[in-house]
């Protein structure tokens, strides 16, 4: 079985896309789901903006 690699999200500060194993914490909100995770690049801990699907 392989990880699920591609990005869940993208760090508000620089972009780079977040993947699942860089996630800290996923919770319920009632506008959705939320979650804080660390930033490879920046190293900060973010919540992650959404990862936008490719319809293409």
């Amino acid at each position: 079985m392989h990880a699920d690699t591609r990005p869940v999200g993208r760090c508000p500060r620089c972009g780079t896309g977040i993947t699942p194993e860089r996630v800290i914490i996923r919770y319920e909100r009632t506008d959705g789901e939320a979650m804080y995770a660390t930033c490879p690049d920046c190293r900060d801990v973010v919540r992650p903006h959404p990862a936008v699907e490719s319809t293409a």
